[in-house]
């Protein structure tokens, strides 16, 4: 599976950094997306779809939690996870 420009949704911040959305998931009605800065990887966010706004979402541990397993679960239902262990693999080599 290919990931093309098409598929990739980039958003742009009030902190003028963009973002690329890397999941999505609905919890209790609600739905949240986990996004990653498009330049430095290490700047994520979770936050929560609004009404047209994406609002952070707070230190919660327990909410975080649960947003990651449904985030994982999503992740892992659109990905070939046997095609990316072999291109691990490769990396190894």
């Amino acid at each position: 599976m290919k990931a093309e420009k098409k598929d990739i949704m980039v958003i742009k911040l009030s902190d003028n950094n963009e973002y690329v959305v890397i999941s999505k998931a609905v919890y209790e009605k609600d739905t949240y997306a986990y996004i990653i800065d498009v330049i430095n990887s290490t700047r994520f966010k979770i936050v929560k779809i609004e009404k047209n706004k994406l609002i952070e979402v707070p230190d919660d541990p327990k909410l975080i939690q649960k947003l990651i397993v449904l985030f994982y679960e999503n992740i892992e239902k659109t990905l070939d996870l046997n095609e990316l262990i072999c291109y691990a693999e490769n990396l190894r080599n």
